[in-house]
């Protein structure tokens, strides 16, 4: 009798969504359970793992392109969530995992799981980190899921542990304060290794765990800063300093805090990885996640595509559009039912002639566009539409928009994400 044909990387992914009866199931049992059947070996000494509530994507980015570019090395970079293609989420050296490099390591996953019912976010972590560890990567940069403590990526020790920023985000898993956020972000410190937060004093949470398990807690403004000269900005690490660096994208306000953070972080990895003056801006573009304030022209209009998803976000994102000249602005936004979206839309910028258009972002759970309306509503001024997709609210926003309009499509990565797939397919 012949064998079944291999899964196609879409059947395992569907598989893996259905192993569990939730969606999130915070914990490590079950996924220390596999990896002590995978046999993982991670690089020694060179393990970032990035949490936070905004930036450490970006941050995550910054740090694996440096690595590549000043250090040499191979590495491993795992993101999450994806914008538009899976293979985002697991790279190595730069490059996104084919579909059959995964498809074979999700095999090795179900071997060794047996009986145990991992969650999806648990299948196909275990399945980047299989893969890292076969190609046998010189280092893994982690970007955190969900919290810290309790999420996935912190089955595996890291080295370095950043902590980007905290803010309100999660509260049904991470506490309704800023200390219960701050304190599931720093479940991924490790005694005596170095820990780094980047927005600043870090909250109580995090310095008391640091200080219990004697982990260097490097700030901000204090053990790291930077300075904006115009065109330029200078950075201070504690041994290194960095002068006359380019800024690559002077309306960026996320650009130049994360990129401090990442410099510091390599410089307690081997300070000769920190960029200088003459490879800084090819670091800065080459570490550009896409839908991160990123600015595309379709049909003479510019448009932004933006991840933000929270009112922390929504203020960043507030004071990159203030930036730029100003013009009347076509709001597209789409959001998952568990953000806060009065919050939301109080951080952003809109004005009396604006029009907001309100989607279903593509997620199961998502507001619908009558339930975004409501909150919408009480922005004063603002013209008022809805759109049952976001190719609908795509196609509405480039009629509407001619040459006059700018057009920001945000509040999720799944509205970002296909408006982005819609702008390309039509470029």
């Amino acid at each position: 009798m012949a064998s079944a044909a291999p899964r196609r990387l879409d059947e395992w992914l569907r598989h893996a969504a259905r192993l569990h009866p939730s969606e999130i199931d915070l914990g490590l049992e079950r996924i220390a359970e596999v990896i002590g059947k995978l046999d993982l070996k991670p690089p020694p000494g060179r393990v970032v793992t990035v949490a936070g509530t905004n930036g450490k994507g970006s941050t995550a980015a910054l740090i694996d392109v440096a690595l590549r570019l000043r250090g040499g090395l191979r590495t491993a970079l795992y993101l999450s969530p994806y914008l538009q293609d899976f293979g985002e989420r697991v790279q190595i050296g730069g490059v996104h995992a084919d579909a059959e490099s995964l498809s074979r390591e999700f095999e090795r996953v179900e071997a060794a799981r047996g009986d145990v019912r991992l969650t999806e976010f648990e299948f196909v972590t275990l399945a980047a980190f299989s893969l890292f560890s076969r190609e046998r990567c010189d280092a893994w940069v982690l970007e955190v899921g969900l919290g810290g403590r309790l999420d996935a990526v912190n089955a595996i020790d890291p080295d370095v542990s950043v902590i980007t920023r905290i803010a309100m985000d999660h509260q049904d898993w991470l506490g309704d304060t800023l200390d219960s956020v701050a304190a599931e972000k720093a479940g991924i410190l490790r005694a005596g290794r170095p820990a780094f937060y980047g927005a600043g004093v870090a909250p109580a949470p995090i310095a008391a765990r640091a200080a219990e398990l004697e982990a260097p807690l490097y700030q901000a403004g204090i053990d790291f800063d930077f300075e904006r000269q115009g065109k330029c900005w200078d950075w201070r690490g504690r041994t290194v300093r960095r002068e006359g660096l380019a800024v690559a994208d002077p309306v960026n306000a996320a650009e130049l805090p994360n990129a401090s953070l990442a410099f510091a972080v390599l410089e307690t990895l081997n300070a000769d990885w920190v960029p200088e003056a003459g490879d800084c801006p090819a670091i800065l573009r080459a570490g550009r996640l896409p839908g991160r304030f990123e600015r595309l022209e379709f049909a003479g209009a510019e448009w932004v595509l933006d991840v933000a998803h929270n009112p922390d976000a929504g203020a960043c994102l507030a004071r990159s559009l203030n930036a730029l000249p100003p013009r009347p602005t076509i709001w597209v936004l789409g959001m998952h039912g568990d953000k806060d979206v009065a919050g939301f839309m109080r951080a952003l910028p809109l004005k009396a002639e604006d029009q907001v258009i309100v989607t279903r972002a593509e997620w199961p759970k998502a507001f619908s566009p009558d339930e975004l309306a409501q909150a919408v509503a009480a922005r004063p001024n603002a013209k008022l539409m809805r759109c049952d997709s976001v190719a609908e609210a795509c196609e509405q926003a480039a009629e509407l928009a001619g040459t006059r309009y700018r057009v920001v499509v945000t509040g999720s990565f799944n509205t970002a994400g296909p408006a982005r797939t819609w702008l390309l397919e039509r470029s």
